[in-house]
């Protein structure tokens, strides 16, 4: 007689070899990293962008862009809500990049979540700068959101 716990095991085993390549082709498959663009975005160490690719890229924006970062760094602390809001919320509305019907720009929408395009290139992430580049590119995209009002 067999008993219940080879058989049991011999089960257990079976499933084990069964769910072994599903996770394994799993492990090689990188998790979506966002809407539009930000499935674009390369894996990258987190803090190996230069300050000297960030600031080009905030140099380079297109007011999209500008706007959605700036909602971004006010979201992640990096801008003062209380200084940054009032002139986000001028730069959207000169913009129109946040119409009232909600039909906004994608652009603004990526950048929101750290993404800033660059030229045509892949865009990169604020996320895999230095906390002090991201509070400087910060700092220099609110600084060319006033002068653009």
């Amino acid at each position: 007689m067999v008993s219940f716990s080879r058989v049991l095991s011999a089960g257990a085993f079976a499933t084990i070899m069964a769910v072994a390549p599903l996770a394994a082709h799993a492990a090689e498959i990188s998790p979506p990293t966002g809407a539009g663009v930000a499935n674009q975005v390369e894996a990258i160490k987190p803090g190996s962008l230069s300050a000297e690719t960030v600031y080009s890229a905030v140099a380079s924006a297109k007011p999209a862009d500008l706007g959605g970062i700036m909602n971004y760094c006010i979201q992640s602390n990096y801008l003062t809500a209380s200084e940054a809001w009032p002139v986000l919320a001028a730069f959207n509305k000169k913009t129109n990049d946040v119409p009232s019907n909600q039909k906004g720009n994608m652009s603004y929408a990526d950048g929101s979540t750290g993404l800033l395009k660059v030229g045509g290139k892949a865009p990169i992430s604020l996320e895999d700068a230095s906390a002090d580049i991201r509070k400087q590119a910060c700092a220099k995209v609110e600084a060319r959101a006033k002068s653009m009002l």
